[in-house]
């Protein structure tokens, strides 16, 4: 029963050792090249926070998403008071648990 369980282990380890060369044999020649993106937001029509990030983004890619993440970060932050607020003025304890062994 060893035998033939170090067998299976053996041959199983043997398949994940080819079966890359196997997959790269039959993927033929591969894909073109992709171009690059050079996708533009159409500015008209647009007026106020739009623009701005609109502008943004057509500018300065690495800037924009900065922001963007930045904003994220401020938005849940401010979501996380006014559900704070709101769970206190409930009654319920807001603070942080904690563990013990």
């Amino acid at each position: 029963m060893k035998r033939l369980k170090a067998f299976y282990v053996i041959a199983v380890g043997l398949i994940f050792q080819f079966a890359p060369l196997v997959a790269r044999a039959s993927s033929g020649e591969g894909l073109d090249v992709p171009e690059a993106l050079n996708h533009k937001v159409p500015l008209e029509g647009l007026a106020g926070l739009s623009l701005l990030f609109s502008k943004l983004y057509n500018e300065n890619l690495w800037l924009f998403a900065i922001v963007c993440t930045v904003l994220m970060a401020v938005v849940g932050m401010a979501i996380a008071l006014v559900t704070d607020v709101i769970l206190k003025a409930m009654g319920l304890e807001t603070e942080k648990i904690e563990h013990r062994e």
